[in-house]
């Protein structure tokens, strides 16, 4: 389940989107309050606007010290009378009694020998989550993908495209930003550039304008370096603008899509139209929506043979997929126009028809050009699965010509999978290997493309190609050698599981690869070797950490970035020689920052769950003290093979909500079963009951932590986003009375209304789970009577879509329910950020938290 984007083609409208994973912690929040709420300062309804008026009257009595990056003006906070633990009777008795003697937002502390010391630094606080002081730093090299190893390439301040060496070779010029002119000598801003294989070309993209969330329309110009010439792409700028484009791998010839047919430009003399009846329903070399958001994340649906000769792609044909129609009030305007502009996408919901997919082949050299009277003639994989039961889930070129395609299938449900081997020339297929998942253990195929071809080499001589599979029920790196071999060599085995290869060192025999070896909650960079499966570790794993790595063309070099539990830093590494070290990012200024300012602990760990170990993470407060009762806050994903327990930097909402002083609360996070890196058994066991096992796993958290000397039983509560948002409503609905209140923001309420390639794969379809769709849903409105329950969602979503909390308002409606809260976002999508509703969502969730539970009290200081 990812983040919405907008339509693609035709009369389809283009959207506002954005590019992050719903599953990540959002950085929003309120403004530091440093107030300690008194016993008789408890909230009510009618004041909880406080926590807004009050820190916004003390940023302007102050000038904004609070906010200072270098917390140069320090204050100390406790109340000014006696302070006790906040009881279930006055939770809702109004705040303003306790600041008629001092200012809003500020009490000092009154005893002149405290018993012990007060930390005086300012906490972190809502505005702060906007605030890119707190936010780490981390660099891109973007590696040369031919020529000399180790080189990258920047931008520098006058926009010229620089070249450098992480070897020591002096940087150069590669293309002067004052080249990059239109014809009356104005400057072209480009976003992006890629350089042809022979280095005699640059594609340099402008005028970006987005559409779903990885794709996009954009004018393209080609610079030609030993001319200095730069020309359009098009041959006039007034075409629409191009969907897609990607260079040969050899020389300097182009594959393009434009109106969702593909072109190729050859030696930048001919143009052939390869495609002719693209459309608004059908797709040639870039993704249909459904595809980009679910299979492929991203829109690329062409793959260049590796000598350029020929080209593989898809077909998309969504004619049969039915609309879904959805309004936009304001139109990205600041004055609504009389009637909202209405937005159609074609979406396949769960049970209706998915968008037809054809694999497609053409080469360069063909005698024939294809024509709309005679266009090319798909591959036939009718015999693997028919085509309204199918889906494409990898293309890969296993060779270094143009005579070997290996074609990845799946069934509709995804839980069967063949791998075809094509013949080019003849349009011969082959089965290689299959996976029959349903039928040996029930579960589904996780979506993923990971095959990468092998050359025949001293390690593995028949040659063949990599790819991570199922191993004893861990996901690892298989090697298949020779092409044709169904039989694996394991090159990793083990009860943990490989997350993703990062290079594959053909000429040393190498694979690198990040896993969770050392723990699932880290991430570790290791390699491996082909012919011995001899593996090390090329990070400590002494220590707790969290990388990733990005390696140069000739895999000489990689960028090592250390993204958490500790501020993420970034070194250039060299593969051949340990003591190389070059420390690209260090981010000291955050380090300062988070030193000169209050934020919470955090602390991981395993809880045993009725017989399941899961993971845990939990945010705990500045000062922490174990005998000290705090209100809790669980924050909940649970998606299938998703993980947000992790041991990444963050400073998000929890922290927010753990770290402001009326606040205070443990916010805790608990990975349940079905979700992801704790191998296949953990996974699958929520197949076609989605919500189930998931919600048994939270109550069954918030029983225990209610156990614990930390907390206050009586105030628990639990919120989501998108498949969090579905299981804070789905444990409302189980009325465990664990709970005592739940926030839902943008969640689905019913997986008939989602996507099918994503709903599908672990629910089968409605045919024939009717049964698990019923008990999905939240349909029974018994537990929303005995719990508080905020509701958010933004109109404009295309992803979740709001009529899901529409028909959740509706059920609460004819029941009569008067307990529950809803906030609608104007043609907000799935993000929610449209006209400062970013801000404004944080806003909601915490002033309804704040009316509900309160907030910490610290204990009374006797004097």
């Amino acid at each position: 389940m990812n983040i919405a984007r907008s339509p693609r083609g035709g009369h389809y409208t283009t959207l506002a989107a954005h590019d992050d994973s719903d599953m990540d912690e959002l950085q929003s929040v309120l403004v530091t309050d440093p107030d300690t709420v008194s016993a008789d300062s408890v909230p009510d309804a009618a004041s909880s606007s406080l926590l807004r008026r009050s820190a916004h009257a003390f940023d302007e009595a102050h000038n904004n010290d609070m906010d200072d990056d270098d917390g140069s003006s320090i204050y100390s906070y406790s109340s000014s009378e006696q302070e006790k633990q906040l009881r279930p009777a006055d939770r809702r008795r109004p705040l303003s009694s306790s600041f008629s003697s001092t200012p809003p937002g500020i009490a000092f502390l009154l005893s002149d020998k405290p018993k012990e010391m007060v930390d005086m630094r300012p906490s972190f606080g809502f505005e702060d989550m906007f605030n890119q002081s707190f936010a780490p730093k981390f660099q891109a090299l973007a590696w040369m993908p031919f020529g000399e190893d180790g080189v990258y390439s920047r931008i520098d301040s006058n926009g010229d495209i620089i070249l450098a060496n992480v070897g020591g070779t002096e940087p150069r010029v590669f293309l002067p930003g004052a080249n990059v002119t239109n014809a009356n000598g104005q400057a072209i801003p480009f976003f992006a550039f890629q350089v042809s294989p022979d280095e005699k070309y640059v594609l340099l993209s402008t005028d970006r304008r987005k559409q779903w969330r990885h794709s996009f329309n954009a004018t393209y110009y080609i610079y030609n370096r030993e001319t200095y010439v730069l020309t359009p792409l098009l041959e006039s700028n007034s075409e629409p603008g191009v969907q897609h484009v990607a260079w040969s791998p050899v020389d300097h010839n182009l594959a393009y899509v434009q109106n969702n047919n593909l072109y190729v430009y050859i030696d930048f003399k001919e143009r052939r139209q390869i495609t002719f009846d693209g459309n608004p329903t059908i797709f040639n070399g870039i993704t249909d929506w459904a595809y980009e958001e679910e299979v492929y994340t991203g829109l690329s649906a062409l793959w260049w043979s590796p000598d350029g000769k020929s080209i593989a792609f898809l077909r998309f044909d969504e004619s049969a997929v039915p609309e879904y129609h959805f309004p936009l009030y304001m139109d990205n305007q600041l004055d609504a126009p009389p009637y909202p502009h209405d937005i159609m996408m074609k979406y396949p919901k769960a049970g209706f028809p998915i968008p037809s997919v054809n694999v497609h082949l053409y080469n360069l050299q063909a005698a024939v050009t294809p024509t709309a009277l005679h266009p090319l003639v798909a591959l036939n994989l009718n015999q693997m699965f028919a085509v309204e039961d199918r889906i494409v889930a990898e293309v890969v070129w296993a060779t270094e010509k143009a005579d070997t395609l290996l074609v990845k299938v799946q069934n509709r449900v995804q839980n069967h999978e063949k791998l075809v081997l094509v013949d080019p020339t003849t349009m011969g297929t082959k089965v290689i290997r299959e996976w029959n998942a349903g039928a040996e253990d029930g579960g589904w195929i996780d979506m993923q493309q990971s095959i990468q071809y092998i050359p025949p080499s001293k390690a593995v001589p028949q040659g063949g190609y990599i790819d991570i599979g199922n191993n004893a029920g861990y996901n690892h790196i298989a090697l298949y050698t020779p092409v044709d071999n169904p039989t694996p060599k394991w090159l990793t085995s083990g009860e943990w599981e490989v997350e993703s290869i990062t290079f594959i060192n053909v000429k040393t025999g190498f694979v690198y690869y990040i896993s969770t070896e050392k723990s699932s909650v880290e991430r570790h960079l290791y390699s491996v070797a082909m012919d011995s499966a001899n593996r090390a570790a090329l990070t400590d794993v002494t220590q707790q950490g969290y990388f990733s790595a990005s390696f140069s063309t000739g895999g000489g070099y990689y960028l090592l970035t250390h993204r958490g539990p500790d501020i993420p830093w970034q070194k250039v590494k060299k593969v051949a020689d340990e003591k190389f070290n070059i420390n690209l990012e260090e981010n000291s200024q955050l380090r300062l920052v988070i030193n000169a300012t209050q934020v919470p602990t955090r602390r991981w760990g395993t809880v045993n769950l009725d017989g399941h170990e899961c993971n845990y993470m939990e945010f705990l407060p500045p000062g922490f003290k174990p005998d000290q009762k705090h209100p809790v806050l669980f924050q909940v994903y649970g998606g299938p093979g998703a993980q947000i327990v992790d041991t990444q930097f963050q400073l998000g909402f929890s922290a927010v909500m753990t770290s402001v002083q009326r606040l205070k609360y443990v916010v805790v996070v608990v990975d349940g079963r079905g979700t992801g890196f704790r191998g296949r058994a953990f996974r699958i066991g929520v197949v076609n009951q989605l919500g189930k096992l998931e919600t048994e796993d939270q109550i069954a958290a918030g029983k225990h932590w209610k156990t614990l000397s930390y907390t206050d039983p009586d105030r628990f509560a639990i919120w989501g986003w998108s498949y969090g948002g579905f299981m804070a409503a789905k444990v409302t609905e189980a009325d465990s009375g664990v709970f005592r209140a739940a926030m839902a923001v943008a969640p689905v309420t019913d997986f008939r209304l989602y996507d099918a390639i994503y709903t599908e794969r672990y629910m089968n379809l409605p045919s024939v789970n009717a049964k698990g769709y019923d008990n999905t849903a939240v349909t029974n409105m018994t537990g929303f009577a005995n719990s508080d329950f905020f509701l958010a969602h933004g109109t404009g979503d295309d992803n979740v879509h709001v009529q899901n909390s529409f028909v959740l308002v509706d059920r609460l409606t004819l029941v009569g329910n008067h307990r529950y809260k809803s906030h609608f976002f104007t043609d907000s999508d799935h993000r929610i950020r449209a006209h400062n509703a970013d801000h404004e969502i944080y806003w909601k969730l915490t002033e309804n938290l704040w009316e509900i539970m309160g907030g910490y009290v610290a204990p009374a200081h006797h004097h």
